[in-house]
């Protein structure tokens, strides 16, 4: 690390090969074994961005200057990777391994969580991509296929239903309701494959597919997380959902997720606007 704080390696890539979304559909795809449509959702996807885009461009009064957090975020991770790096995992099991890695991630970036489902920004790109390889270099897993049963056991839910899991993680964000912590509530749900058990994979992939597309701000996870957060501040919105329910190419989808958000955030999310 040089002494303006930021990395002497190559940063991470944070250029997206693909859209999270479709490698969200890739994981699906392998786990199952049978195909599926999210090459649908994917285009959807792509259609919304652009119309989102070109509405809320109009509502860009300001441009604030604001300075770029990628380096921050890089030399937070370089501090984690040597913080593992230095860490005696030898007589402990891959569950406790997992629970330590992920808990150091939690402990730097309060919006860890969050980028379980969604990464509307190159900060949380280059988080993930880390932390899953980092997860692959100690515990020797295909990156993002960490077994449910390692994962359940470091966050102690291995005797658990998806309803008690559910409840769990309510609990824990009772009392959090800012936008991230809203955020982070649905990587949680998503990544214990509550979602799924509610609302079916395939559609728990769709919901959080168009979420992602709703929060981008129609850039496509090409801006740093504090440009992402200025332009979040601009739309005025106090839940993440709101902007999913007044994206007007999800229309016909609103009262569906209008009943999911209502379920999953207590009502929180605002579709009046």
């Amino acid at each position: 690390m040089n002494i303006n704080g930021t990395s002497n390696r190559a940063p991470i890539r944070t250029t997206r090969s693909k859209s999270s979304c479709a490698k969200m559909a890739d994981s699906v795809s392998a786990r199952d074994g049978k195909q599926n449509n999210f090459g649908k959702v994917l285009k959807q996807s792509e259609s919304a961005r652009d119309t989102f885009n070109s509405i809320s461009s109009a509502n860009r009064i300001r441009e604030k200057v604001t300075v770029s957090s990628v380096p921050f975020t890089q030399a937070k991770l370089d501090s984690i990777s040597e913080a593992i790096k230095n860490a005696d995992y030898s007589e402990m099991s891959k569950a406790e391994i997992y629970a330590d890695i992920e808990k150091k991630y939690a402990d730097s970036f309060d919006d860890f969580y969050m980028t379980a489902a969604v990464q509307p920004s190159e900060d949380h790109i280059m988080i993930r991509q880390q932390f899953q390889e980092d997860i692959h270099n100690n515990l020797g897993y295909t990156i993002g296929c960490t077994p449910r049963s390692i994962v359940f056991e470091a966050k102690g839910y291995s005797n658990m239903s998806y309803d008690e899991i559910e409840a769990a993680i309510k609990e824990k964000y009772a009392e959090k309701t800012g936008f991230i912590d809203q955020l982070n509530l649905v990587g949680e749900l998503f990544s214990s494959g509550v979602l799924s058990n509610k609302l079916g994979h395939e559609e728990a992939f769709y919901m959080v597919c168009n979420l992602e597309t709703s929060i981008e701000c129609g850039y496509d996870g090409r801006i740093s997380k504090s440009e992402w957060l200025d332009k979040i501040e601009e739309t005025g919105v106090s839940s993440p959902f709101s902007l999913l329910l007044n994206n007007p190419y999800y229309a016909e989808y609103k009262e569906k997720y209008r009943a999911m958000t209502d379920d999953i955030l207590f009502g929180i999310a605002d579709d009046t606007q």
